[in-house]
């Protein structure tokens, strides 16, 4: 993992910091839609995989986001050089692995290793390995089968973790448009709402455009 470590005397939220870092729960989640429409489209029309698409967009914002990429570590925080996608799969017999996407900047490569990863995990040859030790990614689940509104996540509190974990559901049509529940669980310490905010606009951006796949 390569990081950087930052100046807390510097930092423009260091009395933000202070002030959560303390908290036995100081995750905050919010649960948002996104506008799915000609993500969808583009990939039927070239035969890719929608979800595989959709976490590389989400992966690709999040690296882009210096909060995003921010982390508790030792007595500080650093800020990871880049960071990777960890994300539930379903396997075969309807228990699930974990399995892990390395970050490409450009969609091909990190389409090809995700398509061979997720292979792996339907067909039950991961081992059920939660890289408890790895800080420099974001934890992902899929839910296609609910239309949810709001999500609470599984927590160890009195650890370091300062992971952002994020949640896609079962999108839906409404008014025509094809849209998706998204959860957001991030550390108060380390971001505030505008940042989230950030994060969904440019994603949403992504999403709207869709020409990373052309």
């Amino acid at each position: 993992m390569n990081f950087k470590k930052l100046d807390l005397s510097q930092w423009k939220r260091i009395n933000q910091y202070q002030f959560f870092k303390k908290y036995e729960n100081p995750f905050f989640n919010i649960c948002s839609r996104l506008d799915v429409t000609d993500l969808l489209k583009a990939t039927k029309q070239g035969g890719l995989s929608f979800s595989s698409a959709l976490l590389f967009a989400s992966i690709d914002t999040a690296n882009k986001i210096p909060e995003f990429k921010y982390r508790l570590y030792e007595e500080g925080v650093i800020e990871c050089n880049e960071i990777y996608a960890g994300s539930t799969v379903l396997s075969d017999d309807n228990t699930f692995s974990f399995c892990y996407f390395d970050y490409y900047k450009e969609f091909s490569k990190f389409y090809q290793n995700a398509m061979k990863q997720n292979e792996r995990g339907k067909n039950g040859k991961l081992e059920f390995d939660g890289r408890n030790d790895d800080i420099d990614i974001i934890h992902y689940s899929v839910i296609p089968w609910i239309e949810f509104s709001s999500f609470s996540h599984p927590r160890n509190y009195g650890t370091n973790d300062s992971i952002p974990k994020i949640v896609f559901g079962k999108y839906y049509e409404d008014n025509g448009r094809i849209m998706l529940p998204i959860s957001i669980e991030v550390h108060h310490a380390l971001m505030d709402g505008w940042h989230l905010g950030q994060y969904l606009q440019k994603l949403q951006k992504m999403l709207s455009i869709s020409d990373f796949i052309c």
